[in-house]
């Protein structure tokens, strides 16, 4: 076992909920933001509701304000938000005292970024999601950065969620580099765009649970 959790984002049915939780999925991810895989509150009220066995609920956002995240986790129910726009770090410290575990994402363009951003916002996250930068959208795009970008980053306080264009082809080597303590992935894990596979989650999920 590696010890190493995972999260499947971008759900937006109970049975691609229930395939997360059967698979052993520690977070089940429903995008609030004007994506391909954009879910009412309603429809992820669905998703959250089903969920079982340990896995938690994550609400993704893109710049939204606080007080309207709070307004989607009263109807939707998820207990974690995970915030990709430029929210500031009184945005995050906020989410936090009302209950929420608070996930901050970033882009970086450079190393010095990635430097700058996790001094940001350590203090008040729970994690932070790195994942590469790309002009098509605030996040899920599938980009990559340098790995090496993380080396002697002092990494004391958030847990760091690694993101971007991961696989069961390339998890494992990723993992190996980063030592993330959770990983996140989306569209690796859909038989067409938007349309999550029962057989690919599970498969995601075994190769980082008991890898070779």
């Amino acid at each position: 076992m590696s010890g190493i959790e995972v999260k499947i984002c971008g759900l937006k049915t109970v049975e691609s909920a229930r395939a997360a939780c059967r698979a052993g999925a520690e977070y089940a991810g429903v995008v609030f933001a004007e994506r391909l895989r954009r879910v009412t509150c309603e429809e992820a009220a669905r998703v959250v509701a089903v969920l079982n066995g340990g896995t938690r609920a994550v609400g993704v956002f893109v710049d939204t304000m606080p007080s309207d995240i709070l307004l989607h986790r009263d109807v939707a129910g998820f207990d974690i938000v995970q915030m990709h726009g430029s929210e500031s770090p009184s945005d995050c410290q906020m989410l936090r005292t009302e209950g929420l575990t608070v996930w901050k994402a970033i882009r970086p363009m450079k190393r010095q970024d990635l430097v700058d951003a996790w001094a940001r916002y350590a203090a008040v996250s729970d994690a932070i999601l790195v994942e590469g930068f790309s002009v098509e959208a605030a996040g899920g795009t599938g980009s990559t950065f340098p790995y090496d970008w993380l080396t002697g980053l002092d990494r004391n306080g958030p847990r760091l969620v690694l993101a971007g264009g991961l696989t069961t082809k390339n998890v494992c080597t990723a993992i190996e580099k980063v030592r993330p303590d959770i990983v996140d992935v989306s569209s690796a894990v859909e038989d067409t765009p938007g349309v999550k596979s029962p057989n690919l989650i599970a498969q995601f999920v075994s190769v980082v649970k008991d890898p070779v």
